[in-house]
Protein backbone atom coordinates (compact mmCIF):
# COMPACT_ATOMS: atom_id res chain seq x y z
CA UNK A 1 0.00 0.00 0.00
CA UNK A 2 2.73 2.45 0.76
CA UNK A 3 4.26 1.55 -2.72
CA UNK A 4 1.03 2.82 -4.07
CA UNK A 5 1.22 5.97 -2.23
CA UNK A 6 4.60 6.57 -3.16
CA UNK A 7 4.02 5.66 -7.25
CA UNK A 8 0.68 8.19 -7.40
CA UNK A 9 2.85 10.79 -5.09
CA UNK A 10 5.49 10.44 -7.58
CA UNK A 11 3.11 10.58 -10.62
CA UNK A 12 1.47 13.78 -9.71
CA UNK A 13 5.06 16.02 -9.19
CA UNK A 14 5.26 15.10 -13.15
CA UNK A 15 4.68 17.96 -15.37
CA UNK A 16 2.07 15.97 -17.49
CA UNK A 17 0.03 14.97 -14.56
CA UNK A 18 -3.18 17.00 -15.27
CA UNK A 19 -2.89 16.17 -19.39
CA UNK A 20 -5.40 13.55 -19.05
CA UNK A 21 -7.66 15.55 -16.35
CA UNK A 22 -9.94 12.48 -15.58
CA UNK A 23 -7.02 10.03 -14.76
CA UNK A 24 -5.73 12.67 -12.50
CA UNK A 25 -8.67 12.84 -10.37
CA UNK A 26 -8.93 9.08 -9.94
CA UNK A 27 -5.37 8.84 -9.08
CA UNK A 28 -5.91 11.54 -6.53
CA UNK A 29 -9.04 9.69 -4.90
CA UNK A 30 -7.44 6.63 -4.78
CA UNK A 31 -4.38 8.42 -2.91
CA UNK A 32 -6.61 9.96 -0.72
CA UNK A 33 -8.54 6.28 -0.09
CA UNK A 34 -5.03 4.82 0.60
CA UNK A 35 -4.28 7.07 3.26
CA UNK A 36 -7.63 7.09 4.77
CA UNK A 37 -7.30 3.61 4.60
CA UNK A 38 -3.96 3.77 6.40
CA UNK A 39 -4.89 6.33 9.27
CA UNK A 40 -8.36 3.63 9.51
CA UNK A 41 -10.43 6.44 8.45
CA UNK A 42 -13.93 5.31 7.24
CA UNK A 43 -16.09 5.78 4.72
CA UNK A 44 -18.29 8.81 6.53
CA UNK A 45 -15.34 9.87 9.36
CA UNK A 46 -15.17 12.95 7.07
CA UNK A 47 -18.28 14.32 7.94
CA UNK A 48 -20.60 15.76 10.51
CA UNK A 49 -23.15 14.08 12.96
CA UNK A 50 -26.19 14.68 15.00
CA UNK A 51 -25.72 13.92 18.95
CA UNK A 52 -28.05 13.38 21.35
CA UNK A 53 -27.87 13.04 25.07
CA UNK A 54 -30.75 11.37 27.10
CA UNK A 55 -30.63 10.92 30.53
CA UNK A 56 -31.30 7.28 32.18
CA UNK A 57 -33.21 6.70 35.54
CA UNK A 58 -32.46 8.83 38.38
CA UNK A 59 -34.58 11.95 38.16
CA UNK A 60 -32.60 15.54 38.41
CA UNK A 61 -29.85 13.38 39.20
CA UNK A 62 -29.64 11.87 35.53
CA UNK A 63 -30.59 15.04 33.82
CA UNK A 64 -27.69 17.29 36.16
CA UNK A 65 -25.33 14.48 34.55
CA UNK A 66 -26.41 14.72 30.67
CA UNK A 67 -26.40 18.45 31.22
CA UNK A 68 -22.98 18.66 32.08
CA UNK A 69 -22.25 16.14 29.06
CA UNK A 70 -24.05 18.07 26.60
CA UNK A 71 -22.08 21.33 27.91
CA UNK A 72 -18.97 19.39 27.58
CA UNK A 73 -19.61 18.26 24.12
CA UNK A 74 -20.48 21.19 22.73
CA UNK A 75 -17.79 22.94 24.43
CA UNK A 76 -15.44 20.14 22.62
CA UNK A 77 -16.97 21.04 19.51
CA UNK A 78 -16.39 24.73 19.48
CA UNK A 79 -12.60 24.46 20.91
CA UNK A 80 -12.25 22.04 17.36
CA UNK A 81 -13.91 25.11 15.25
CA UNK A 82 -17.14 23.21 14.10
CA UNK A 83 -20.15 24.19 13.92
CA UNK A 84 -22.86 23.49 16.11
CA UNK A 85 -27.13 24.23 15.77
CA UNK A 86 -29.29 22.98 18.61
CA UNK A 87 -32.28 21.07 16.83
CA UNK A 88 -34.05 19.73 20.68
CA UNK A 89 -33.73 20.50 24.13
CA UNK A 90 -35.97 19.34 26.77
CA UNK A 91 -34.06 21.57 29.94
CA UNK A 92 -35.32 20.90 33.46
CA UNK A 93 -35.54 23.42 36.07
CA UNK A 94 -32.10 23.05 37.95
CA UNK A 95 -30.12 23.07 34.77
CA UNK A 96 -30.06 19.95 33.31
CA UNK A 97 -31.51 18.28 30.52
CA UNK A 98 -33.99 15.41 29.73
CA UNK A 99 -32.43 15.22 25.93
CA UNK A 100 -31.06 17.39 23.78
CA UNK A 101 -30.20 16.91 20.56
CA UNK A 102 -27.33 19.41 18.34
CA UNK A 103 -25.82 19.04 14.36
CA UNK A 104 -22.45 19.39 14.54
CA UNK A 105 -20.41 19.62 11.55
CA UNK A 106 -16.70 20.46 10.58
CA UNK A 107 -14.37 18.11 9.44
CA UNK A 108 -13.55 14.52 10.57
CA UNK A 109 -16.71 15.04 12.93
CA UNK A 110 -17.91 11.78 12.99
CA UNK A 111 -15.10 9.74 13.24
CA UNK A 112 -13.72 11.86 15.78
CA UNK A 113 -17.07 11.37 17.95
CA UNK A 114 -18.14 7.79 16.93
CA UNK A 115 -16.90 6.09 20.08
CA UNK A 116 -18.53 8.46 22.65
CA UNK A 117 -21.75 6.46 21.54
CA UNK A 118 -23.40 4.41 24.33
CA UNK A 119 -24.24 4.92 27.80
CA UNK A 120 -22.12 7.36 30.07
CA UNK A 121 -21.42 6.31 33.79
CA UNK A 122 -21.19 8.77 36.95
CA UNK A 123 -20.95 7.32 40.49
CA UNK A 124 -21.60 10.58 42.67
CA UNK A 125 -23.08 11.78 45.91
CA UNK A 126 -26.61 13.31 45.09
CA UNK A 127 -26.51 17.30 45.60
CA UNK A 128 -30.17 16.84 45.15
CA UNK A 129 -30.82 14.60 47.73
CA UNK A 130 -31.02 15.43 51.63
CA UNK A 131 -29.22 12.38 52.49
CA UNK A 132 -26.37 13.00 50.54
CA UNK A 133 -27.06 9.50 48.66
CA UNK A 134 -24.13 7.66 46.36
CA UNK A 135 -25.56 7.34 42.86
CA UNK A 136 -25.27 5.55 39.86
CA UNK A 137 -25.89 7.63 37.40
CA UNK A 138 -26.86 7.02 33.20
CA UNK A 139 -26.88 8.72 30.25
CA UNK A 140 -27.09 7.35 26.85
CA UNK A 141 -25.19 9.42 23.76
CA UNK A 142 -26.64 8.91 20.07
CA UNK A 143 -24.36 9.83 17.55
CA UNK A 144 -25.51 9.67 13.63
CA UNK A 145 -23.93 10.78 10.41
CA UNK A 146 -25.34 13.59 9.21
CA UNK A 147 -28.29 12.46 7.11
CA UNK A 148 -29.32 14.62 4.71
CA UNK A 149 -32.85 13.67 2.92
CA UNK A 150 -36.33 13.45 4.18
CA UNK A 151 -36.24 9.76 4.40
CA UNK A 152 -33.51 9.83 6.81
CA UNK A 153 -34.28 11.96 8.82
CA UNK A 154 -38.02 10.50 9.56
CA UNK A 155 -35.63 7.29 10.81
CA UNK A 156 -33.68 9.44 12.87
CA UNK A 157 -36.56 10.53 14.81
CA UNK A 158 -38.27 7.69 14.98
CA UNK A 159 -34.96 6.48 16.48
CA UNK A 160 -34.98 9.04 19.10
CA UNK A 161 -38.77 8.68 19.79
CA UNK A 162 -38.40 5.25 20.35
CA UNK A 163 -35.42 5.50 22.91
CA UNK A 164 -37.27 8.18 24.97
CA UNK A 165 -40.50 6.75 25.05
CA UNK A 166 -41.46 3.52 27.21
CA UNK A 167 -42.55 0.11 25.47
CA UNK A 168 -45.87 0.55 24.31
CA UNK A 169 -46.14 4.89 24.34
CA UNK A 170 -45.52 4.86 20.41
Amino acid sequence: MSDRIQEIEQAMTAPDFWADSVKAQAMIKELQSLKDEALGVGKYDRGGAVLSVLAGAGGDDAEDFAGMLFRMYQAYAASKGWQIFTLDTTPNELDGYRNATVEISGKNVYGTLKHEMGVHRLVRLSPFNVKHLLLLLRCFLLLVRTLRSLYHLMILNFLLRAVEEPEGKM
